[in-house]
């Protein structure tokens, strides 16, 4: 600009004196006569020329005042061809002249003054002032130019230039001024082309200085408004262009420039506080705009080395500022004001951890418009994303369009190592994730939780309100609110495969566990077992088992069925209250953790607690009101029982079971014998062995009656149709039962397929049965010899009969009769025994049934006593 306007201030001169001198020769020719007296005058009009206010002079030298003089225009254009000798004719018509004074000169359109003094010539006009001379060197003309004052941009130069006239090249330098900004300038003209550098010395006032460039309002913001420095320099500034039909076009792709901040404070956003900088360098080139490059940039404290800002576009309608910043910090509160403030959310805040993040923000300058590019890089520290903590090792971020995309974000903890990948929807606040999982370890130290190994895992996140996780392929929600997060399984069978054995899961499962501080946890679900161990009333047994529970640092309770089922694991123990338990199917689910429990000590055990409660184990039940059971971490199992004052005891020692109950009621005796025919009495039972191979038992019988099952009442019609005996007074056997004295049961139960009867003593009030049998519970058939003894009164009947008082009566005129039971069980035949048959049954069985069968129970009960 300098060099442009000292370029045609050049041109204008050149034509002005000439034509000057051409009137100054006119006037000299006219007037000479005069001189020597000073002549003046009012006005002169010559051709074209006019002037007002003319006084000439000779003294040695003339003296030349003009108020105005009107110059027509040439129809001739100025040549540098000719300029050599254009100068020579001035010079020379300069050595007449002491003072020359034209105040006013009207040429060409433009106003100009012209004074002369001590050889030094000044021409001024509105637009600059111009003071120098010229002298010539062989084929060089030297102007020396004390002053050219170029008004409108109050910029001053002082300098040389030098123009071969041979080569028509002309070379110029010197200093300017504009402001307080003070430096040098350098410009060159080789044919047609012009080229010009400028450099300065530091300076303070940047705003006069760019008020003198036009930029628009946007641009001049960020250089003037929001950037602020103590000291500015100019390094360079330079640019070329070509003088095309008389008239200079400047290459605008040719400009360059560069200016130094210093102690640098920049307002990059309303609201947030300035990033101060050492010092930055404003560069400028037609491509590339503004470059604002940063040393040291800091924000809070915070590192923002790298961060440049630059400004494109600068002569249309797309002018757009692109700011690169550069944080070197975690992603903590400070730092989601500087994204907030440019609306970008972000859900994470890093507790601890560095990154290296890069914000590449497009805003438009003449529009409304922001376009956002975000890349993180994570380092080992921790994130919290709404409140959920995570570990991390690395990783990066990318947000783009109101879109966030995850990569390779190395999750590390003691609990759960993986990857994640995907992207976040912020407008949506919904996210999109895949979680290549290395290891999840939920498993307790005693070794039961989940474990999940290599899995790859897609899952939803939904942040708008609260933190929803969703993983689809296990039917799994966690919903994290600011005091309390929930995890939801609606089907426990989908992590059946990465759970540990000891914990039951059964398809249809569900789960919802609750925390509010990650160290206690309360739980709540339905469980449908498919083993069913529990039931109620007889035999219904809970299908969909609801449940719910709490688990803190130190212990784990777990509530179900109403609060009817409670487990405390502290203290290893199991409540029941109203609830039926099948204990060899619970402990068969229970013995998976007891199993692998690495850690568990010897003497662990699990004690059960039982009330109004039922209690099961394989084929034997016991109805209690209530009972106490230890189950050795071995699988031993040590119960008592108690229903109606009753007292039964249940053991398990690895395979042997042993069962005793003293004087119980039939309440208690029918589920253990699964026999429903005796009722009321006292009964004592003993029963020891491996269910798997043979279980020896014994039972005791102290009054009461046998009655409605399918033998006895087929056996009680088998003795009506035989009218001998129908005949007998009171036999003993009648629709109301057989009434019980006391008796002795022997058996033994062959792998649950056989139950063989080796003695049966049953003495009633008017008659006693012995025999033996077995039943064949696999075929489900019975085969039983009884021999019906019966009182001696009705021995007397048949007392002299010889043969038959010799074989069915006893020392005691009693009859002994023989029947057989035979068939299914559902439908038995009683048959009469031959002669024959009753003569063969064993002497020990006809002892016994001739005996005193008091002396064999009296033993029996001293037994059980022991």
């Amino acid at each position: 600009m300098i060099t442009t306007s000292a370029i045609f201030s050049a041109h204008a001169i050149h034509v002005l004196i000439r034509n000057i001198f051409i009137f100054f020769i006119i006037l000299f020719i006219t007037l000479f006569i005069w001189l020597s007296i000073g002549i003046k005058i009012d006005t002169f009009k010559v051709s074209d020329y006019h002037l007002d206010g003319l006084y000439i002079k000779l003294d040695k030298k003339l003296t030349l005042k003009i108020d105005k003089l009107v110059i027509p225009k040439s129809k001739k254009d100025p040549s540098f061809n000719r300029i050599d000798k254009s100068f020579e004719n001035v010079k020379y018509l300069l050595t007449f002249f002491e003072t020359i004074d034209l105040n006013q000169i009207v040429f060409n359109n433009n106003t100009l003054d012209i004074h002369f003094h001590h050889n030094l010539l000044q021409i001024g006009s509105k637009d600059y002032l111009v003071r120098g001379n010229v002298h010539k060197e062989g084929k060089i003309l030297i102007g020396e130019i004390p002053l050219l004052w170029l008004k409108d941009q109050n910029i001053t130069l002082k300098g040389k230039f030098f123009y071969d006239l041979k080569q028509d090249t002309l070379k110029t330098k010197g200093v300017f001024t504009l402001e307080d900004l003070v430096g040098d300038f350098e410009a060159s003209k080789v044919g047609n082309k012009i080229r010009f550098s400028l450099k300065g010395k530091p300076f303070s006032n940047i705003k006069a200085v760019v008020e003198k460039f036009g930029l628009v309002p946007a641009v001049k913001s960020w250089v003037v408004d929001k950037v602020q420095a103590k000291k500015y320099q100019l390094l360079s500034f330079s640019g070329e262009g070509t003088i095309v039909n008389k008239h200079f076009e400047l290459d605008s792709q040719s400009l360059r420039g560069k200016v130094l901040f210093k102690e640098v404070s920049i307002d990059f956003k309303k609201g947030l506080k300035p990033v101060l900088a050492q010092s930055f360098i404003l560069s400028y080139t037609y491509d590339g705009g503004l470059f604002f490059d940063l040393k040291k940039p800091r924000y809070q404290g915070r590192n923002l080395d790298g961060t440049t800002i630059r400004i494109i576009n600068l002569g249309d309608e797309n002018t757009t500022l692109k700011l690169d910043l550069h944080m070197q910090s975690p992603i903590d509160k400070t730092v989601h004001q500087i994204l907030a403030a440019y609306d970008i959310p972000m859900p994470v805040i890093q507790e601890y951890g560095d990154v290296k993040a890069t914000v590449k923000l497009d805003i438009a300058l003449k529009h409304q418009g922001i376009k956002v590019l975000t890349d993180v890089s994570l380092s080992k520290g921790k994130i919290v994303v709404n409140h959920i903590p995570f570990s991390i090792n690395g990783g990066f971020v990318s947000y783009a369009n109101g879109r966030v995309k995850l990569h390779d974000i190395v999750l590390s903890h003691k609990l759960y190592k993986g990857k994640v990948q995907g992207k976040i929807d912020l407008k949506k606040s919904i996210a999109q994730l895949f979680f290549q999982m290395k290891v999840l370890n939920l498993k307790s130290k005693e070794g039961w939780g989940i474990l999940l190994k290599n899995e790859k895992i897609p899952m939803w996140l939904n942040y708008k309100k609260d933190i929803e996780i969703s993983l689809p392929k296990y039917k799994l929600k966690i919903v994290s609110k600011k005091r309390e997060t929930t995890v939801t399984i609606d089907d426990l069978a989908k992590i059946k495969p990465f759970v540990s054995d000891s914990i039951p899961i059964e398809n249809g499962d569900t789960l919802k566990i609750k925390t509010k501080d990650f160290k206690s946890y309360t739980f709540q679900g339905v469980m449908k077992p498919k083993m069913c161990f529990f039931y109620e009333k007889d035999d219904v047994c809970f299908v969909a088992i609801p449940y719910h529970g709490k688990i803190t640092a130190n212990d784990f309770h777990f509530y179900a069925l109403n609060d009817r089922f409670h487990y405390q694991k502290s203290k290893s123990r199991l409540d029941l209250n109203g609830v039926h338990i099948d204990l060899k199917r619970f402990l068969a689910q229970k013995s998976g953790e007891i199993k692998k429990s690495k850690k568990a000590k010897k003497d662990t055990q699990l004690v059960i607690i039982g009330k109004k409660s039922h209690l099961r184990y394989d084929i034997y039940s016991l109805n209690m009101d209530s009972y106490d059971i230890e189950v050795k971490n071995n699988g031993d199992i040590k119960a008592i029982g108690s229903i109606g004052g009753d007292i039964v005891k249940f053991s398990k020692e690895d395979d042997i079971l042993k069962l005793q109950a003293l004087r119980i009621k039939e309440k208690a005796l029918a589920p253990l014998i699964n026999f429903y025919g005796l009722q009321g009495g006292r009964y004592s039972l003993t029963k020891t062995g491996n269910p798997s191979k043979v279980m020896k038992g014994e039972i005791i019988i102290e009054g009461g009656v046998m009655k409605g099952f399918k033998a006895y009442n087929n056996t009680l019609a088998f003795i009506n149709t035989l009218p001998a005996l129908a005949m007998l007074h009171k036999p003993g056997y009648s629709t109301k039962g057989f009434t019980i004295k006391s008796a002795v049961i022997e058996y033994r139960m062959i792998k649950r397929e056989k139950i063989i009867f080796d003695s049966i003593y049953i003495r009633g009030d008017s008659a006693t049965i012995v025999g033996k049998g077995e039943l064949d519970l696999k075929h489900k058939t019975i085969n039983v010899k009884l021999n019906i003894q019966v009182a001696r009164e009705f021995g007397k009947v048949l007392g002299n009969i010889p043969l038959v008082g010799y074989i069915l009566v006893g020392e005691d005129k009693s009859i002994t009769v023989g029947v057989k039971i035979t068939g299914s069980l559902n439908q038995p035949k009683v048959s009469v025994l031959a002669t024959k048959e009753l003569l063969s049954y064993p002497l020990e069985l006809i002892k016994r049934t001739l005996g005193t069968p008091q002396k064999l129970l009296d033993s029996k009960h001293k037994k059980i006593d022991r």
